[in-house]
């Protein structure tokens, strides 16, 4: 992959990290616990990506 296609997809992680945080609040908001887990899932994911790509290095 070209260095230009890391930093889009970083940049698209980044933008997807932000939503998903507020999707959190807005299913709490509404009582939805299935919702809040996929979005959880989502953000702790996201979050762990830095991790997972120093462990496989």
């Amino acid at each position: 992959m070209l260095a230009l296609e890391y930093i889009v997809i970083a940049l698209l992680f980044l933008a997807i990290f932000p939503f998903s945080i507020i999707q959190m609040g807005t299913a709490l908001e509404q009582e939805d616990i299935e919702a809040f887990c996929v979005w959880t899932f989502l953000a702790s994911t996201i979050a762990g990506l830095p991790l997972m790509t120093v462990l496989l290095i």
